[in-house]
């Protein structure tokens, strides 16, 4: 069975017992927010990101194509971040 992203994330804020929005340092400043300087990730883990793989077949010569790949994420909490200043 495939396990998604919002799946590890729901387990991970379950086990840590964390109940407010979270997202990645990146996901934040996507919304405009700045994780406050100092603050430690509430909790790290793997979540799947697309990548892309360089594969050498006899016929083609080298191929890219789209995988999934697992990638070590850091979440922050809502209430560690403030408005970004421009």
């Amino acid at each position: 069975m495939a396990v998604t992203n919002t799946e590890i994330i729901t387990g991970e804020m379950l086990i840590h017992g964390i109940t407010e929005a979270v997202n990645t340092y990146a996901g934040w400043k996507r919304q405009g927010l700045q994780v406050k300087k100092g603050s430690k990730a509430l909790f790290k883990t793997q979540i799947w990101k697309p990548c892309k793989v360089k594969i050498k077949t006899e016929e083609c010569g080298e191929i890219t194509t789209n995988k999934l790949c697992l990638v070590n994420a850091a979440f922050f909490g809502l209430s560690q971040t403030e408005t970004a200043t421009v």
